[in-house]
């Protein structure tokens, strides 16, 4: 499975690299749009909060691994960097700074700062669906067989779910992760990797 990750979330990097740096070549269909729809190609309109459940296993240690996420969700519309046009579904960048309580099975943290883009498509009414991934530096304050001493790592997740508009300018999301921490070999301690599995819910305001 951190095969899988390592496929989809780094290019994940390229392709986001790719799309802001073409944005200059779409200039002459940007002069063409009214200043309204220039302010809305690409901006921040969405704030959050969310925390959640997260489980797995740590080798070498007895009882199940049990992690308390919190986070913060920003969001910024990049609609026009993918062509996407319909008002149906929507593509956003999305910068989540964290703070994860470890409480079993030793006491610790994780925290840092995940980068990545959630896919949003109407399903029904005023629940959509989403998909999501995203790649972030973090650092983990407790030492583990799969990854040596404390220290620096990296965050993969990819992810599903829903989310309900519950007025024009809020709406609950709820959905499932599946976590990958690894260091990519960047640093000279063990890199095994530890997968573990999400449940998240957070409410989002619009502006």
């Amino acid at each position: 499975m951190k095969y899988l990750m390592k496929a989809f979330v780094y290019p994940l990097f390229l392709f986001c690299s790719m799309a802001v740096v073409s944005a200059p070549a779409r200039a002459e269909e940007a002069g063409r749009q009214t200043l309204s729809e220039k302010a809305a190609s690409f901006s921040s309109n969405e704030i959050g909060v969310g925390s959640g459940y997260i489980w797995g296993a740590l080798k070498q240690k007895t009882g199940n691994l049990t992690v308390y996420p919190a986070f913060i969700h920003l969001g910024f519309n990049c609609n026009s960097l993918f062509g996407i046009k319909s008002h149906n579904k929507s593509m956003h960048l999305v910068l989540e700074p964290f703070y994860n309580v470890i409480d079993n099975p030793v006491n610790g943290y994780e925290t840092g700062c995940s980068i990545g883009l959630r896919f949003r498509h109407e399903l029904s009414g005023p629940v959509d669906y989403y998909i999501e991934g995203s790649v972030g530096p973090m650092y983990l304050s407790v030492d583990t067989f799969e990854q040596g001493g404390k220290g620096f790592n990296f965050l993969d997740q990819i992810g599903v779910g829903i989310q309900c508009q519950l007025s024009e300018n809020h709406a609950f999301y709820t959905g499932y992760r599946f976590r990958h921490i690894s260091h990519a070999g960047l640093v000279d301690r063990p890199n095994i990797g530890i997968n573990s599995n999400a449940i998240v819910a957070g409410f989002t305001w619009f502006y």
